[in-house]
């Protein structure tokens, strides 16, 4: 009988060895459970104590921190511009390796009911809207670092977690949260819980994925019919990214990087609005005016008419730009200290999307 124990003993460590010895091959299958038995967990019941994830110590450890220019800013979604470093308009992102790189579906969702683009209200919505259970587990898809945990306007209670391809998963309307900005987490650990915060009516998880602090598709990325990637790599483009404009002023010198890491030299920051303002590029801050039209003195309405359109001195100030690949009004308008509303003006532009490469523009 002792003989029968020790070989039964000796099969089961071989057992277990060859399982951990084995190479996730990537499939449908593998992206979506690969951790999730491993990495199923619940969000702590006190719902107020913070998980016990590891912490990021050194800057080193933060995901492409050199790529974001030094950016982690804890309590902004999105609070500085940064440049896309597209190679001929193209950038590949790897998703998901055989052993590297899991997937894990952000929630159990019953339909995505707003996807990702202009709404009839004339709005833009960032991400994909998911349709959830109250008190749905919320769950990080990718390996990565929580950069910022907050209740942020209509998005309500937020997680950001950045990951180490350069993406960032945006997880909104949370009801509770389980992780603070330096946890380390894996592709299926539990962030918090889906709830209905901000301006949700329902119980819903607002999804969101960025790059380089600019939104795009989603479904690029996930097919939520399936709950799968599409591919296992992502292939960006600058079409890709609606260009919406920082048009706050921020400045917040406690923001910190990490535990134990110091936090980079803070200029003025640009920072995005919440949800609701999230539009395209087209809506820009209007030029002040003195006063409405209607108030104008009629003696005011003749000088302005006097006034010749271009003047010998404006016309010698004029400046020109062409148009590079990639590039949109937005990007030009902030190059040369403009407003995009000025540049639809002096080169008579009513959409804005229509530039092309080597399109001669008036910047001045």
């Amino acid at each position: 009988m002792f003989r029968n124990t020790i070989i039964w003993i000796s099969l089961s460590l071989l057992v277990c060895a060859s399982v951990s010895a084995q190479t996730l091959d990537v499939t449908l299958f593998s992206q979506n459970i690969a951790l999730r038995d491993s990495a199923s967990q619940g969000v702590p019941p006190d719902h107020q104590r913070v998980a016990t994830y590891p912490t990021v110590s050194e800057v080193y450890q933060i995901p492409c921190y050199d790529l974001y220019d030094r950016y982690w800013d804890v309590h902004n979604l999105r609070s500085r511009l940064l440049e896309i470093p597209f190679s001929d308009d193209r950038l590949m992102l790897i998703l998901v390796q055989s052993e590297n790189n899991p997937f894990e579906i952000p929630c159990v969702y019953d339909e995505v009911v707003m996807h990702y683009g202009p709404t009839k209200k004339g709005h833009f919505h960032p991400g994909v809207d998911l349709k959830v259970t109250p008190q749905s587990l919320v769950k990080s898809c990718f390996d990565g670092v929580v950069r910022m945990v907050a209740d942020y306007g209509d998005y309500g209670l937020t997680v950001v977690v950045r990951h180490y391809n350069g993406l960032e998963t945006v997880y909104a309307h949370l009801d509770k949260t389980c992780v603070k900005p330096g946890h380390i987490v894996k592709a299926g650990d539990v962030i918090g819980q889906a709830g209905r915060s901000g301006n949700a009516q329902d119980d819903i998880l607002h999804f969101e994925v960025r790059f380089m602090n600019e939104c795009f598709d989603p479904e690029n990325v996930i097919n939520f019919e399936y709950e799968t990637l599409v591919k296992n790599t992502l292939v960006l483009q600058s079409s890709d990214f609606l260009e919406v404009p920082l048009d706050q002023y921020s400045l917040n010198s406690s923001t910190p990087l990490a535990p134990k890491a110091a936090a980079p030299k803070v200029t003025p920051a640009l920072t995005e609005k919440p949800k609701q303002d999230e539009t395209p590029a087209t809506v820009a801050k209007p030029e002040p005016v003195a006063q409405p039209e209607a108030k104008v003195s009629e003696e005011k309405r003749s000088d302005t008419r006097e006034e010749p359109a271009t003047t010998p001195q404006a016309v010698e100030e004029a400046e020109y730009y062409v148009v590079k690949k990639g590039e949109g009004l937005y990007r030009i308008a902030l190059n040369h200290k403009t407003t995009i509303d000025k540049l639809m003006k002096l080169n008579n532009i009513s959409n804005p999307d229509q530039i092309r490469e080597g399109q001669r523009l008036r910047v001045r």
